[in-house]
């Protein structure tokens, strides 16, 4: 493999930290082979600063260098963490910088010059945070929330302590901020994704999922897929890629899947951290023959469509549920603008609350003949706040534990009744019969509680979906109650519907191209219908792999059956 050799559908970098380039030019050749031996490698990141370690200019004009004579473009990186010399007396986590002292100041300013001074391009990685609470910090903060003084705080570094002296020193040069895969929590220590991003060049969107069973963090493995397409239509055309990481995958599967679901977000390039990670890793050798693959389907697929996703800047309440909802095999398109697009749905969550201004543009959504998913946590939310003008619904603050469900009214009873294989407890909604309707209901001996409910609001539908205490128990819920749930999140343009299990990844664009991936730990099948007069294929036209014909709807459709066993996928077209 040359150094010319390129993926055809994103470009792939690996980052360098600070650390992993002090050997020798002799080692790194070594090591470098390695990397080119199994992966198409067009571009390294190199870090000239992180924590108590930073790089001479000198040295990175070497590196730089290094790299570019193999045929490896080169950009920059800074880790924005100070060792403990710096703010001594206080404790900060994992090195962050407290940015009202001036020696610290001073010290980042001085890493950001030196790698404008080298490099046309500088990413910094998303240590690039407060969670100071010093004394000046204190003093600064004032009456203000932690929130609103971090918020404005990392606002005044990106300009004048990034932007103004990197422009000095280098005016061709492109700063890129790289935020982190924990978007629920970036308004507590700065990350300002209202502003931040008319200050930087660009953006770039951490996919880091791991193996959320022991993670500290709390992020589903659509995350992977769902902050990329937040990122990208916070800023279009300016979302850089995606970054992942092999740490803490407890199966190769997981690393693996970091990059499936970056590519089926259409990333631009992945960046890998890191080179000390990877340099002697079997995830390397596992990843080239991932990425071989998932170019062929990247070049088929067309733009992400899915279910609107509201999540506004700064928001927080039903934390990543859109992640656990994905999971179900529902696709989303997350933005932290209100569309104004009616033709897919709208899935409102308590996040949503967060825009003063949401129950108007909802009102207007639905008086264009939208259809709006609004969550039990919203509701709750807005309580006494506007959601009564959408609803009969309230919250009475009691719980239920329920293992059977029924779909579909039926004269006075149900069309379907189904049993989840364990228990799962639902808040306790009230509702006026006949004033709001049901459209899933849990029972439990001689009582019943809503799960999925609708009215009518003008031209337009809106629905109550109440969601279990725990979210990871909508991956319990029966077949036929996910795939009711599925439909009803569905965009009607979509030319194929999905029957069948949870902990599933749908991931649909706009030319008829889409991808189903297995997230269950065992083997799953589902139906798959197509209208009549159409077929399910393979993006090339060929056969449709793995998926079989096993029949006719009522309607006409033709039904395949699919079987994916665990973290695998497979690419159709609807021709």
């Amino acid at each position: 493999m040359t150094a010319s050799t390129s993926y055809d559908s994103f470009k792939l970098a690996v980052y360098c930290t600070a650390g992993c380039l002090n050997g020798s030019f002799d080692r790194l050749e070594e090591e470098l082979a390695f990397f080119r031996k199994h992966l198409k490698l067009s571009k390294v990141y190199i870090e000239n600063h992180r924590g108590d370690v930073s790089l001479s200019r000198e040295r990175l004009l070497a590196l730089k260098a290094f790299f570019e004579e193999r045929g490896i473009e080169t950009a920059g990186g800074i880790t924005p963490t100070l060792g403990d010399s710096y703010r001594p007396g206080y404790e900060r986590l994992f090195g962050g910088i407290c940015y009202t002292d001036e020696a610290s100041r001073a010290k980042f300013r001085e890493a950001v010059e030196t790698a404008a001074s080298v490099f046309d391009e500088v990413i910094f990685d998303d240590f690039f945070f407060t969670n100071c609470g010093c004394d000046d910090c204190l003093a600064r903060k004032g009456d203000r929330s932690w929130e609103e003084f971090r918020l404005e705080l990392m606002a005044e570094v990106s300009e004048n302590l990034i932007m103004k002296p990197a422009r000095a020193v280098n005016p061709n040069s492109r700063m890129v901020i790289k935020y982190p895969n924990w978007n629920e929590a970036y308004q507590a220590s700065g990350y300002n994704t209202e502003k931040q991003p008319g200050i930087f060049d660009s953006l770039y969107t951490g996919t880091e999922t791991r193996d959320p069973a022991i993670s500290q963090q709390h992020i589903p493995r659509y995350a992977s897929y769902s902050l990329l397409r937040w990122m990208d239509n916070l800023a279009p055309g300016r979302n850089g890629g995606a970054w992942f990481d092999n740490l803490d995958c407890t199966y190769l599967d997981y690393y693996l899947e970091q990059a499936n679901l970056s590519v089926f977000g259409r990333a631009k390039e992945l960046t890998l951290f890191c080179y000390s990670l990877l340099k002697d890793s079997a995830h390397v050798p596992a990843l080239g023959f991932q990425l071989g693959k998932l170019d062929e389907v990247a070049a088929a697929l067309g733009r992400p469509v899915g279910a609107w996703v509201y999540e506004p800047h700064h928001a927080r309440g039903e934390d990543h549920l859109y992640d656990y909802l994905g999971m179900l095999g529902i696709s989303f398109e997350l933005t932290p603008h209100f569309p104004t697009d009616t033709s897919a749905p709208l899935l409102i969550t308590k996040n949503a609350a967060r825009d003063e201004a949401v129950i108007g543009k909802m009102k207007e959504y639905l008086r264009s003949g939208g259809r709006i998913v609004m969550t039990s946590g919203f509701v709750e939310e807005m309580a006494g706040r506007g959601a009564e003008e959408f609803t009969t619904l309230r919250p009475t603050g009691k719980k239920l534990e329920v293992g059977q469900f029924a779909i579909d009214t039926n004269s006075c009873t149900f069309n379907e009744f189904s049993f989840s294989a364990e228990p799962v407890s639902f808040p306790v909604l009230d509702y006026s019969t006949n004033g709001t309707w049901q459209t899933v209901v849990a029972l439990r001996g001689h009582n019943n509680i809503p799960v999925l409910m609708y009215d009518n609001y003008g031209k337009g539908k809106i629905h109550t979906f109440v969601i279990p205490d725990d979210y990871a128990d909508l991956w319990k819920l029966p077949e036929n109650v996910v795939t009711r749930i599925r439909k009803t999140l569905s965009p009607a343009a979509l030319p194929f519907a999905i029957e069948g299990p949870g902990q599933a990844g749908l991931f649909p664009s706009d030319n008829g191209a889409f991808v189903l991936e297995n997230f269950a730990p065992i083997p799953q099948r589902w139906r798959i219908s197509v209208p009549e007069g159409r077929e399910l294929r393979a993006p090339d036209g060929g056969a449709p792999s793995g998926a079989v014909r096993v029949g006719t709807a009522a309607d006409g459709s033709a039904v395949y059956e699919v079987r994916l066993s665990p973290s695998r996928f497979a690419a159709y077209a609807v021709r």
